[in-house]
């Protein structure tokens, strides 16, 4: 039984049918564009020199805190920062009518197990010294809330929202995509997760 279990907890996702397959990004296939590409007369700046600019971003600050990959948001763009989780939050509950959750950012190793982030990606993963994971998403959180449940169908589809810190070591990545408010060890996302049957999955 251990045997079977270990080499199940190893088996990815399988993608959809519907994936592209392909060995690099230059592979993927383009399905929609929305809208025309702006074009500018002057050259564009990218995130870190326009925080760098307004004192809105510093990765000093973060690391005199915490270390490498992490960024105090300051001013306006930690006001941005909150207001775009609030209007995502009540978009979401209002509009499309997902329940709301604030869950714990500190779960058991049987819910990193229970989405899959384990075994895999332990080493992407932060764990504290009694045991507990914080959550790489708040994905491991809002999934586990209806494990080892047996649910009425005519209940399904259940939808949960959450603003939640996200942490993870990002072991192994390097070079430009670790600048900024990218790649780094902790982040705020606001996630969405719907408990469907198979039939009801893809819509």
């Amino acid at each position: 039984q251990a045997k079977i279990e270990h080499i199940a907890l190893n088996i990815p996702n399988i993608p959809h049918e519907s994936v592209a397959i392909g060995s690099d990004e230059s592979q993927n296939v383009e399905l929609k564009i929305f809208g025309t590409p702006r074009v500018f007369d002057f050259d564009i700046k990218d995130h870190i020199a326009l925080g760098e600019r307004h004192n809105w971003l510093d990765a000093e600050a973060g690391a005199k805190l915490s270390g490498s990959r992490f960024t105090v948001l300051r001013g306006q763009l930690a006001r941005l920062h909150r207001a775009l989780a609030q209007f995502m939050l009540d978009l979401h509950t209002e509009v499309s009518g997902y329940t709301e959750v604030d869950p714990p950012m500190l779960v058991k190793d049987a819910a990193v197990y229970g989405v899959g982030q384990l075994p895999k990606f332990a080493e992407d993963m932060f764990r504290t010294d009694n045991g507990f994971w914080l959550i790489p998403t708040a994905e491991v959180s809002l999934t586990n809330l209806v494990n080892d449940m047996v649910l009425d169908e005519k209940d399904l589809p259940l939808r949960f929202t959450a603003f939640t810190p996200c942490f993870r070591s990002e072991a192994g990545a390097a070079g430009k995509d670790t600048r900024g408010m990218i790649r780094q060890h902790q982040f705020p996302k606001v996630e969405l997760v719907s408990i469907a049957t198979p039939e009801q999955s893809e819509a």
